[in-house]
């Protein structure tokens, strides 16, 4: 009996070291692509979008482009553009022609949502609110990369995990996926890829949409 219960905390004692192991390796590969990723001061890339759930319903698909400098951005989506001049949001819907102007607000974590609030926070959605695990080292498209598994600390989220492949030569992130409660999974995948290269000031210019309804909902 005493060989068994040593062998018990034995076989446990393993598996937390080799847990401990993982998440350390994945929280430095982690805190390195933040790093070096928030550190550009430009940054442009193509992105792909898409949304599916257990329903079967119709799967939202999206291709779009992303231009950041600073904390400004320009997000261009089939159907939508959203500026960010660093002091307020202007959403341009295609369709009902007119711009809607919001104050900017935090990513809704408990969405999943973290690129349409704020792309910046994709980069950043790796500090205290998570923990880490790293699944495997693996190849995306030819692409050698590190699978990061990301746990919520907060229970309360209506997502479990997220998944992160991010490349090992150069830590850039080359997808993600959020696995919601409900069966619902969300997938962003990143091309195109370029840093530091020059972009003009991003701002929000009305004559680009001289017929434009505009809203002002800053309350």
């Amino acid at each position: 009996m005493i060989v068994k219960n040593s062998l018990l905390i034995l076989l446990i004692s393993l598996t937390i070291s080799s847990f401990a192991q993982t998440e350390n390796q994945s929280a430095q590969i982690l805190e390195k692509s933040s790093v070096k990723n928030n550190g550009y001061k430009t940054i442009k890339v193509d992105f792909k979008f898409s949304t599916t759930n257990l329903q079967n319903e119709k799967a939202i698909n999206e291709n779009g482009q992303i231009l950041m400098k600073g904390d400004k951005y320009y997000l261009q989506l089939s159907n939508t553009e959203i500026t960010f001049d660093g002091k307020a949001v202007y959403t341009y819907l295609k369709d009902a022609n007119e711009v809607n102007i919001t104050k900017p607000i935090a990513s809704k974590k408990d969405k999943g949502d973290f690129f349409f609030a704020n792309p910046r926070d994709v980069f950043k959605l790796y500090s205290t609110d998570f923990k880490s695990k790293l699944i495997q080292e693996t190849s995306i498209l030819s692409t050698p990369c590190y699978e990061i598994d990301l746990y919520p600390i907060d229970l309360k989220t209506k997502y479990s995990r997220i998944r992160v492949h991010i490349s090992k030569e150069n830590l850039q992130i080359i997808d993600f996926k959020i696995f919601q409660k409900d069966g619902t999974l969300h997938f962003l995948e990143f091309s195109n890829f370029q840093a530091n290269i020059e972009i003009k000031d991003i701002t929000f210019d009305p004559k680009k949409y001289p017929k434009a309804e505009i809203n002002d909902m800053r309350f």
